[in-house]
């Protein structure tokens, strides 16, 4: 898939709306590479709901969450609209002027593939898994898993290779009996003949994967326009959530994203039938206490992180 490295979408809006699109607050953005993931704010741009909130997003894209992180917090981004939760989080652990905002993905899209003849998570006992890095959160959620079907540390072995494509060639040469992977990563390998094993969201409800963070610099002098990409957020993810919806969707994915068509109809299914997209700006001060201490943990943050640390009051509304 070739994406454009920097997309302004805001304009699109304002075109289709017919308002001027000199007349709209412009917003630097970033996020990663992606395609489903970034459902929201391809619908955003395209059924006009940024240009509802007079705002003009400019999205760069890059190649991993760490990235992504680096330009917000070097300031070259205002925003990161979607990213992994954990590269904020270990940022302003380290003292990065970040907050986050809101969260986008409210549970991990990971699936389980493993070699034809594997049935059950249960059989990976003596096999090898091909997770992220070790501790990474790809390791959180897969020993969560293992652990609910009868499986502790040292009854498998894992094995790092970086990102969901680096795993499933890993599965493919056959140095790994299974890989956490993502879509649409799972649907190509099920019609290779792999086996799904599980999902992770089956597994985990209790900690976010993806989230909207601000330079807190930024954001302390543009508050009403940070709650507009919030209420325009919302709106885009509501529409997204309407089955009526399905079939625009899915050809706006392949329109502006490049998408294969089957890929954007599994993935639409997917995404719905796992409640990825948070459908909410509100941020659950629970679930950011779990992820917290799912990553002291790993030993990837020190002992002083707190979720009034991570959000930032009059932008981020939590619960709990």
């Amino acid at each position: 898939m070739k994406i454009p490295r920097r997309l302004f979408i805001g304009l699109v809006g304002a075109a289709m709306l017919g308002r001027p699109a000199h007349a709209a607050d412009r917003i630097v953005g970033g996020t990663l590479g992606g395609q489903a993931p970034l459902w929201p704010f391809y619908i955003a741009a395209h059924k006009g709901f940024f240009a509802a909130e007079n705002i003009d997003v400019e999205i760069n894209f890059a190649q991993s969450g760490a990235a992504v992180t680096q330009q917000l917090t070097a300031g070259s981004l205002d925003v990161a609209l979607s990213v992994g939760i954990t590269d904020p989080i270990h940022a302003i652990d380290k003292g990065a002027a970040l907050a986050l905002i809101r969260i986008v993905g409210k549970t991990a899209p990971y699936v389980l593939i493993a070699k034809p003849g594997l049935k059950t998570i249960a059989d990976l006992k003596g096999k090898t898994v091909c997770v992220g890095q070790v501790n990474d959160i790809t390791t959180i959620y897969f020993e969560r898993m293992a652990a609910a079907n009868g499986l502790k540390r040292g009854d498998y072995d894992h094995l790092v290779a970086g990102v969901a494509a680096a795993r499933y060639a890993a599965l493919k040469a056959g140095v790994a009996d299974a890989a956490f992977v993502l879509p649409p990563l799972n649907f190509q390998a099920a019609e290779a003949g792999y086996a799904t094993l599980g999902l992770a969201a089956d597994y985990v409800q209790d900690v976010p994967f993806t989230g909207m963070a601000v330079r807190r610099p930024w954001a302390q002098a543009h508050e009403p326009l940070a709650r507009r990409l919030l209420a325009a957020t919302d709106a885009s993810i509501a529409w997204l959530a309407e089955e009526a919806n399905r079939g625009e969707a899915i050809d706006l994915l392949v329109e502006v994203a490049h998408a294969g068509r089957a890929d954007a109809q599994a993935s639409y299914d997917f995404l719905r039938r796992i409640g990825y997209f948070e459908p909410s700006s509100k941020v659950s001060r629970a679930k950011l206490q779990n992820l917290i201490d799912a990553e002291r943990a790993a030993g990837n943050i020190g002992s002083s992180l707190t979720p009034e640390r991570l959000v930032m009051a009059g932008v981020t509304a939590v619960t709990d």
